[in-house]
């Protein structure tokens, strides 16, 4: 054997080259598709058919399935902070009406309070007394203490008493204590003060002359509750005479 047929021999064949698949030819493929022979359709045509149809799948169990159990949740978490924003609501109102209720009670028992402080009709002449009392023990000379007409009010009625008296600035402020001291709400009002010689003690100490009003209140529920049962009371039985 020849050096030149060796050589042959050990030849080894050449690899036809690859054609490179191109976006058009890849379109091509899809105008060559034979729809009633599926079997015969190129692998990359059958890949790219079984991708769209796994992605169309995939979108309509979405818009169909998943789409609307997202909404539903989204719905339910939105209706769950509601209520919950509802109960806070509602528990801090619970926790404020509780301090009202107790702010309430309160209020209640300082107006029962300042009620029995105020006189009733009955006790109004030994309000008077007291007030006299209280002028004496202070070192006032009382020339005159009367009951004025009473001045109906929307809530309480109003009870002036005009007050004339004689003293100095000491027992008139010692007077102006023991009147707040009273355990019944007396105000006092319309301050007349005129100041005089003391000529009786010949002192450089003039003598004072006031003429004070006073006022006292009643609330206007006891007045009712009375006339009420002034009323009931004046109501003859049944069967009586005709």
């Amino acid at each position: 054997m020849s050096r030149d047929e060796f050589d042959e021999l050990n030849q080894s064949p050449v690899a036809p080259a690859k054609k490179k698949m191109t976006l058009d030819k890849f379109l091509q493929q899809f105008n060559t598709l034979d729809p009633n022979n599926y079997g015969s359709w190129p692998l990359s045509v059958k890949i790219t058919c079984w991708i769209f149809i796994v992605l169309l799948v995939l979108l309509l169990s979405y818009f169909v399935m998943i789409k609307g159990k997202i909404e539903a949740i989204d719905g339910a978490h939105a209706q769950e902070q509601n209520l919950l924003n509802e109960f806070r609501e509602k528990e801090s109102k619970l926790r404020n009406l509780q301090q009202y209720q107790t702010q309430l009670q309160d209020m209640e028992a300082r107006f029962n309070q300042q009620l029995d402080q105020l006189p009733k009709e009955t006790e109004i002449p030994g309000l008077v007394e007291d007030i006299n009392v209280t002028g004496v023990n202070s070192g006032l000379k009382f020339k005159n203490i009367r009951l004025e007409p009473e001045v109906k009010q929307e809530f309480f009625i109003e009870q002036p008493i005009s007050m004339e008296a004689t003293g100095d600035y000491h027992a008139f402020g010692s007077f102006v204590s023991g009147i707040a001291g009273l355990s019944r709400i007396v105000t006092l009002h319309d301050f007349e003060i005129t100041a005089t010689e003391n000529a009786e003690k010949k002192s450089d100490i003039p003598k004072i002359d006031y003429v004070v009003k006073a006022k006292t209140y009643r609330y206007i529920g006891n007045n009712a509750d009375s006339t009420t049962e002034t009323d009931a009371s004046a109501v003859p039985p049944a069967g009586g005479a005709q």
